[in-house]
């Protein structure tokens, strides 16, 4: 599960993801911190806080021993470093790979980082009520910062809008604990059950859940596989993956390289030999009858997609080198 809480400063949004990760048994991850912390290397370098391809150059670099990535200086100069297109796309990748069952913080995580995340928050408070949270964190003059929060929101213009599926919550007037409840429960309720549909989801769910947790790594050191796109696979919702076909590798590989359960077709001779056919069911894989208009093949299809499954095609119908026309 992969939830993002964006929204301005002061807007509660640190203290919240980690309470909400460690409510769900998530990790957290500060892309917020991830700035500060390039900025902070970029001050202590005296780096040229407009030259975007060097500071792209010093993601990934730890901060100086000591350095507190919430002063004032750091505040003053984080929008500064992260407007650089070449920091964002560099910086970028790296949450990404960290977008396993984790909880996101940011400003624009659900927008941009993960598009496709289970649950997307965005928090909003008053100017005077997330400047006297901030002023509380740093010991400085409640107006002072409300003018910072201000200034630093007017550069942080693009990165502050929010995901169109977000779900906005005002915690001018909550509590930490409340707000912590209501996102716990929307992320009940993202994954709660459809009507009418079986406890196990689409079959093939429950084997996915079991074997990917080992095999996913596996299979990926196994082939050596270079992975892109990854984060643009929905979490949730019907999808249809479509693949070329050079080698029984495929299947593992383009289950290992998303998040995604998949039921592929397969073509009916596979399931001859009982034993393998067996385990290709237990996958949730469903044949299809080659060389004739299968319908119950495709109703098969539509019936996954109905339910918000994937389902896995091979387009070229058996293994060959290359891709011909379709």
């Amino acid at each position: 599960m992969v939830i993002t809480i964006d929204g301005p400063a002061g807007a509660g949004k640190s203290t919240v993801a980690r309470r909400v990760a460690e409510r769900l048994g998530l990790q957290y991850v500060d892309t917020g911190a991830m700035y500060r912390e390039l900025t902070a290397v970029a001050l202590a370098r005296a780096a040229n806080l407009n030259d975007g391809e060097a500071l792209a150059a010093l993601v990934g670099m730890a901060a100086p021993d000591g350095a507190d990535l919430r002063a004032e200086a750091i505040s003053r100069n984080v929008s500064a470093v992260s407007r650089h297109p070449q920091v964002r796309a560099r910086m970028r990748a790296r949450q990404r790979e960290l977008a396993v069952d984790a909880v996101l913080e940011g400003r624009d995580t659900g927008s941009v980082v993960c598009p496709g995340a289970d649950l997307k928050v965005y928090l909003v408070a008053s100017n005077r009520v997330r400047a006297e949270r901030r002023a509380a964190d740093l010991g400085l003059p409640v107006d002072e910062v409300e003018r910072s929060l201000t200034d630093r929101d007017d550069m942080d213009a693009d990165q502050l809008a929010p995901a169109p599926d977000a779900q906005l919550l005002d915690t001018s007037t909550l509590s930490v604990d409340q707000v912590v409840d209501r996102i716990v429960a929307l992320a009940g309720d993202e994954h709660a059950q459809p009507a009418g549909r079986e406890a196990g989801g689409v079959p093939g769910d429950r084997f996915w859940k079991l074997v990917r947790p080992l095999a996913e790594p596996m299979f990926n050191g196994l082939l050596r596989a270079r992975i892109s796109g990854r984060e643009l696979v929905p979490r949730r919702g019907a999808v249809v993956f479509v693949a070329n076909h050079q080698s029984l590798w495929d299947i593992p590989a383009i289950g290992a390289a998303q998040p995604r359960a998949i039921r592929f077709m397969a073509k009916a001779e596979l399931f001859r030999p009982r034993p393998f056919g067996a385990f290709l069911r237990m996958g949730g894989t469903f044949g299809v009858r080659r060389g004739e208009p299968d319908r119950d093949a495709l109703r098969t299809v539509h019936e996954t997609l109905e339910a918000g499954g994937g389902v896995g095609v091979f387009i070229q119908g058996h293994r060959q080198e290359g891709l011909d026309e379709a």
